[in-house]
């Protein structure tokens, strides 16, 4: 990758930027401290962490929002998409990043007021999630008082292991304290079968381990659990057809340049197969998209050699170039039957070259053909590129989509220096 694309995909990068303030408000309800209901509209994002406060509005006409936090709201509940609840009291404190790892136990924990996500509510057991900065953290309650306590995970070095012949030997030390906890719920509820030791002996502090054990322990099933949340699809698939506008241009360092060679823009077919996969398939704002493709390319130049043999000579070929790209994309506007997206990704390709031919225009001149048997083709075979793309999806299943790729090189050493540049317009089909 040259100096020239890093600058490009930092551009690129920076882009979601821009459009992340835009409001994506749902209907739902708060309840306030004094356990009033109001409903209204909630400003839905893409939370990578728990959110502190939201911003509400009592209709969508409304301009002005009001933004609420613990200290304001005891509850609030984006309509079949996700609930929280208040919560006053301890959370843990120590780091479980591999990245941070602490020497020594650390049982740190501060007093706070913030919301937690409601994972589940059943008849015996509430599993609630508290992402901030620092980590992710599980808490359980019990029926019927459902007062949180935290499901402790902790990871840290041992200092003792040190000795004075290795002072610098560590030993990782992981205390598993949330399986003896959710153990000891399912043996209140008589529900500490030998499958479910096992399973919870296996479990990892991850939501979709933990809330599986709460689920058993609840009888919950998945019906009960879409009442309250989001059960869609996390991913989709799609087909796509483009024009694929290739400009094929000579380099200077090269032969063919020099000589008369010029630039040439081929219009063909190109043809894509991908997935799509949502960080919030609720709000499907951030997708992670793996794109197949198979485009075609023809270049073609005539001109009067301005070197000798000084006849009029052609160069061309036809390329058939083979695309794996992971892209994200982001819908900056995304409402329910119309979405305006951008995004940028990376292209692996491959070359495969087919009508190889550089010589007289009459390809009967034998003093042109010996000119061009010297001077061999010396094609690449692959490389990458960037990719900038931005469409706008019209209904559920058709997208209309352009993209820019930057510059790739068809050949690299001898007479022939060529690169080429592309860009597409077509249409996506989503399953």
């Amino acid at each position: 990758m040259t100096f020239s694309k890093l600058k490009l995909v930092l551009v690129l990068i920076a882009l979601p930027s821009i459009v992340f303030a835009q409001s994506n408000f749902k209907p739902g309800y708060v309840l306030t401290l004094k356990g009033d209901t109001i409903k209204g509209f909630i400003d839905y994002r893409e939370w990578d962490n728990t959110p502190l406060t939201i911003d509400f509005k009592r209709s969508l006409a409304e301009k002005s929002v009001t933004t609420y936090g613990p200290g304001d709201i005891s509850y609030f509940n984006i309509n079949g998409i996700e609930e929280y609840r208040k919560y006053d009291g301890p959370v843990s404190t120590d780091p479980t990043s591999t990245y941070k790892v602490a020497t020594g136990r650390d049982t740190s924990f501060k007093i706070t007021s913030v919301f937690f996500k409601v994972l589940e509510k059943g008849v015996r057991l509430a599993l609630y999630e508290f992402k901030d900065d620092i980590k992710e953290r599980y808490f359980i309650s019990y029926a019927p008082e459902y007062v949180p306590k935290e499901l402790i995970y902790r990871i840290y070095l041992d200092p003792n292991w040190a000795t004075n012949t290795n002072p610098n030997a560590t030993k990782t030390i992981t205390e598993f304290t949330y399986q003896k906890q959710l153990s000891a719920a399912a043996l209140k509820y008589n529900e500490l079968s030998d499958n479910l030791i096992s399973y919870i002996a296996r479990a990892e502090y991850t939501s979709d381990n933990i809330l599986d054990i709460v689920s058993r322990i609840n009888h919950y099933s998945k019906t009960e659990y879409s009442k309250t949340h989001y059960n869609g699809s996390v991913l989709n698939f799609f087909v796509g057809a483009a024009a694929f506008i290739n400009t094929t241009t000579p380099g200077q360092d090269g032969g063919l340049y020099p000589a008369g060679g010029t630039s040439y823009t081929s219009v063909l077919p190109q043809f894509s197969v991908g997935v799509n996969l949502y960080a919030n398939p609720a709000t499907r704002k951030l997708q992670f998209r793996l794109e197949l493709g198979d485009g075609l390319i023809k270049y073609q130049t005539l001109y009067n050699s301005k070197v000798v043999p000084y006849v009029p000579t052609e160069v061309s070929f036809n390329e058939s170039t083979i695309t794996i790209s992971p892209q994200v994309i982001y819908n900056f506007y995304n409402t329910e039957n119309v979405k305006a997206f951008v995004g940028f990704g990376i292209i692996f390709s491959h070359f495969s070259y087919s009508n190889v031919y550089f010589g007289g225009q009459d390809r009967s001149n034998a003093e042109a053909a010996a000119v061009a048997a010297g001077e061999p083709f010396i094609f690449e075979n692959n490389d990458n590129s960037f990719i900038l793309r931005a469409g706008l999806q019209f209904s559920k299943h058709l997208v209309l989509i352009g993209s820019y790729q930057t510059t790739v090189n068809n050949t690299n050493v001898g007479y022939f220096s060529l690169t080429s540049s592309a860009s597409s317009v077509g249409i996506n089909y989503i399953f």
